[in-house]
């Protein structure tokens, strides 16, 4: 498919909370592979705001 690719999003957290929040957004975007690891098969438009999303987040106790 023309101008879709696959993202591997991971992520780092050590707030359940944080944590949680993360996993919400991240499951309307693709599928768990991992424990911390999501899979996502996105378009541009998708991708940037999958991206404005999680930045939205401001997580402090780790990294995605």
């Amino acid at each position: 498919m023309k101008g879709i690719s696959d993202y591997a999003v991971v992520y780092d957290i050590t707030s359940d909370a944080e944590r949680e929040r993360v996993d919400k957004v991240l499951k309307g975007f693709g599928f768990r592979v991992q424990k911390s690891v999501f899979e996502c098969r996105l378009n541009k438009r998708g991708r940037d705001e999958l991206i404005g999303r999680l930045e939205g987040l401001h997580i402090k106790t780790g990294f995605i």
